[in-house]
């Protein structure tokens, strides 16, 4: 017995050293972290946020280039502020005529004309990102004086800051935030042909006939054209503008760039992201925006303890004030809402602007949307279809209620409601009937709280969590080499290979050649017979 008691006297001293030893198997040193923020979107930055704080508190130097602030003090982390912030979606309404109509005109815009004028005006704030000063002397430095070993960017019709690592031969992270199909299917590459791999997945049918094959391909095609020409062609403009400074500018493409990412993280994870091939360094980790929820504001804290009927939060996006929306809905949201007895929780970038509001109404701005969906009290969540907003929903727990007005929008709700964890209502005609039927189902359906357990349950199962997903491939990439492990040499080969056209070409003059030697046969042995019946006929005669 003291034998083996002497043997335990160990685990002290063992114990640690066996934690040191498989620590430093993973363990990365501090680097030196490029955040590249171009897009203005407040939503799309929450993402960026939430992986440049982690980031420095693991003690890693980050400078971070954006028009939003962090909020936060960290010691090793450096901001630069892109001011005055670019005013997108302004822009995106004058260059669609849609001023007088505002979001709903915008909204009924053809799929073609949207990507069209999204990657215009997505070229006009990358262009005004790269003017600024601060980012002109970045990219005017030295390649020996920019010592930073990775760079990251948010990919959101942004492309052409991918040549900052190319240039400076570093490895480029890129994060895509939202999930823009049409958008993203250009920034996978993903080498699998267009009627196996859709644009659409949601409403993708295996048992397709031909002619819906060779339309789905003819449209998946067309569409990938139309982005190479209008958002690559804008990017890859910007980039001989302002990176004119480095040999070979002229001769690199948005293509090559892409297939020089180290790795590409997607804001997205089943079940909320139908299944599709996708490359080693594509990396699935959606909800990387959300983290353990915070103490509340006192004032916000307390307006919801107080509230013992429950709460209802509302945010309608970022893409507008809520002194913008249209007077009849604003009236109908206000009046509605105003005569319940729950309390009633509004997100607004304007919210010194919002007067005259019910008893039960508070306004706020500052505070971070997932802390307060964390909150007991709050029991339905009334938005406009967002991926972030509809993610966060489920891991806190919320059921929805949306009113989409975007092509994105409403396929999300419908994924919503496919998933049982929300209601869609139409933007066009929501009524105050409507309204209260969708927040009585919520409140008395039980299906609803059980649904949206079992689906925030499911997407939080994975080895890793969102935050840690995206720490650990970053550490990889500054482990080895950049991770030229991860690349797959056939990204950003041509459509016609992609789709085997240039085979298919050799086997179609191949069975052409067939058929011409056939006919060509079939053709001489018809003129032989006859040819032979007219001498046997002039031989009778004679």
């Amino acid at each position: 017995m003291a034998t083996k008691l002497h043997h335990f006297a160990f685990l002290p001293i063992l114990l640690p050293l066996l934690h040191l030893l498989t620590s430093s198997l993973t363990a990365v040193d501090a680097a030196k972290i490029l955040g590249l923020f171009a897009h203005p979107s407040e939503s799309h930055f929450a993402v960026m946020q939430s992986l440049m704080m982690e980031l420095a508190k693991r003690e890693h130097n980050v400078t971070v280039y954006s028009s939003h602030r962090l909020n936060e003090r960290v010691e090793n982390l450096k901001e630069v502020i892109i001011e005055p912030e670019f005013p997108f979606w302004k822009h995106l309404l004058e260059v669609t005529d849609s001023q007088t109509g505002g979001l709903q005109k915008l909204s009924q815009l053809a799929e073609s004309s949207m990507q069209k004028s999204l990657a215009a005006v997505g070229a006009t704030a990358v262009d005004y990102f790269l003017s600024n000063a601060a980012v002109q002397k970045l990219l005017r430095l030295p390649v020996k004086e920019f010592d930073y070993d990775l760079v990251i960017v948010d990919l959101f019709y942004t492309e052409s800051l991918l040549a900052v690592g190319h240039f400076y031969n570093k490895p480029t992270v890129a994060i895509v935030s939202t999930n823009f199909e049409s958008y993203m299917q250009h920034v996978l590459e993903q080498m699998v042909p267009a009627a196996c791999s859709p644009n659409d997945y949601e409403t993708y049918q295996p048992a397709m006939g031909y002619w819906q094959r060779l339309g789905a391909i003819r449209g998946c095609l067309s569409r990938r054209k139309q982005f190479v020409k209008s958002n690559w062609g804008a990017q890859e403009q910007l980039m001989r503008k302002h990176f004119a400074h480095f040999k070979g500018v002229n001769e690199l493409n948005i293509a090559t760039l892409q297939a020089e990412l180290a790795i590409l993280l997607l804001n997205s994870h089943v079940p909320l992201m139908t299944l599709r091939p996708l490359l080693a360094n594509t990396i699935a980790a959606g909800g990387m925006h959300i983290r353990p929820p915070r103490e509340l504001p006192w004032p916000i804290r307390r307006f919801l303890d107080e509230s013992r009927a429950g709460v209802i939060y509302m945010n309608l996006g970022n893409e507008q004030h809520c002194g913008d929306i249209p007077k009849p809905l604003l009236h109908l949201l206000v009046n509605t809402l105003g005569k319940l007895k729950e309390r009633v929780l509004w997100t607004c970038h304007d919210h010194t602007a919002m007067k005259d509001l019910p008893a039960n109404f508070m306004v706020q701005h500052a505070v971070a949307q997932a802390d307060i969906l964390a909150h007991p009290h709050v029991r339905v969540f009334i938005m406009n279809g967002d991926l972030l907003s509809l993610q966060e929903g489920i891991v806190r727990h919320v059921p929805m209620i949306g009113v989409p007005i975007f092509r994105n929008e409403v396929r999300n709700m419908a994924l919503a409601v496919r998933l049982g964890v929300g209601i869609q209502l139409n933007h066009d005609n929501l009524t105050e009937v409507s309204l209260k039927w969708a927040l009585q189902a919520l409140k008395e359906d039980s299906t609803y709280p059980l649904s949206i357990r079992q689906v925030g349950t499911a997407f939080r199962d994975r080895p890793l969590g969102a935050v840690e997903t995206c720490m650990y491939w970053m550490d990889y990439v500054l482990r080895h080499q950049g991770g030229v492990q991860l690349k797959t040499l056939g990204i950003g080969m041509p459509s016609s290979q992609l789709h085997l056209f240039d085979l298919f070409m050799y086997y179609f003059a191949v069975a052409l050649l067939i058929v011409g030697v056939l006919a060509g046969g079939f053709y001489g042995a018809i003129v032989f017979l006859k040819r032979r019946e007219t001498e046997k006929m002039y031989s009778k005669l004679s």
